[in-house]
C-alpha cells in the first residue's frame, strides 16, 4: 500500500471513529486527493465509501463511477458502484454491477453477497438463495453470509435449514447480532417450542433489556401452551415497549 493509499485509510478511519466531524470537511480532503494524487483508483474507492458511510447515495454513485471508468476490470469496483446504487434503491441497475463483478471473476465473495440482498429486497428468495449459497462455498467462515442464508430459508418456509444456518453463523461468531432471535423464530415457525424458547431465553439472559426476546419468548410460551408465563413477558415488556406488551396480550387473549 502506497503513501496516498495510507494516508487515505487514515481519513477513512477517523471519518469511521467520528474523530473527524464536520462532513464537508472529510469530502473535502478526499476529492481533493482523488483530483491530484497518481492512485486515483485508491482514492475514489475511499470516496465512495466515505459519501456511502455519510448517507449521501448519489455523491457515492459518481465517486464509484469514476472508480469504475479508471477499473474496469476491477471487479471490486463494480462491486463498491452495486452498492452504491443498492443504497440509492436503483436494484437494477446494482444488479448489473454485481453481474458484471462476477463475469470478472466468479468466486468474488462480495458480488454474490450483493447480488443475494438486491435478490432478497425484490422478493426472488430462489435466486438470492444461490447467491448466498455460492458465498458461503467461497469463504465458509463469514458468519454474515450464514446469517444471510438463513434469512433467506426461512423466507422460503424451510425452518430446519434456516435453524441450520443460523447455528453456524453463531458458532463462527458468538457475538454476531440477533442471530440467536432469528434461529427462535425459525423453530417457533417449525413447531419446535422448546428449542425457540431455548434460543429467546439464552438473549434474554444476556440483556434483560432486549423487547423483541422478551416478545419472541412470549409468543413461544404462548404456542407452547403457558399462557402464565407469556403473561409474565408481557408484564415484562410493559415497562420496555408497551407497543409490544399490547400486541402480546392480543394473541393471549385471541
Amino acid at each position: 500500500m502506497g503513501i496516498t493509499a495510507i494516508v487515505l485509510a487514515m481519513v477513512f478511519g477517523a471519518n469511521q471513529a467520528g474523530l473527524i466531524n464536520l462532513d464537508f470537511v472529510r469530502a473535502g480532503i478526499l476529492r481533493h486527493v482523488a483530483g491530484v494524487c497518481p492512485d486515483r483508483a485508491n482514492a475514489y474507492a475511499f470516496l465512495g465509501k466515505h459519501y456511502s458511510s455519510a448517507g449521501r447515495p448519489e455523491d457515492a454513485v459518481n465517486a464509484c463511477e469514476k472508480l469504475v471508468h479508471i477499473s474496469p476490470e476491477d471487479p471490486q469496483a463494480h462491486v463498491l458502484l452495486g452498492n452504491a446504487y443498492d443504497a440509492a434503491n436503483q436494484t437494477d441497475v446494482a444488479t448489473g454491477c454485481y453481474a458484471k463483478a462476477l463475469e470478472l471473476d466468479p468466486n468474488c465473495y462480495e458480488a454474490h453477497i450483493g447480488l443475494g440482498k438486491v435478490r432478497s429486497v425484490v422478493g426472488d428468495y430462489a435466486e438470492a438463495l444461490k447467491s448466498y449459497e455460492r458465498a458461503v462455498k467461497i469463504k465458509p467462515d463469514a458468519a454474515g453470509a450464514y446469517v444471510s442464508l438463513g434469512i433467506v430459508f426461512s423466507n422460503l418456509g424451510r425452518y430446519e435449514e434456516a435453524m441450520q444456518a443460523f447455528k453456524q453463523a453463531k458458532e463462527l461468531d458468538p457475538q454476531i447480532s440477533d442471530t440467536q432471535i432469528r434461529s427462535g423464530k425459525a423453530c417457533l415457525e417449525a413447531g419446535q417450542y422448546d428449542e425457540a424458547i431455548s434460543c429467546f431465553k439464552s438473549v434474554v439472559l444476556c440483556d434483560q433489556g432486549h423487547a423483541q426476546a422478551h416478545y419472541n419468548l412470549g409468543r413461544a410460551y404462548l404456542r407452547a401452551g403457558d399462557t402464565a408465563l407469556a403473561l409474565e413477558e408481557q408484564r415484562i415488556l410493559q415497562r420496555l415497549d408497551p407497543a409490544l406488551a399490547d400486541n402480546l396480550l392480543g394473541m393471549i387473549h385471541e
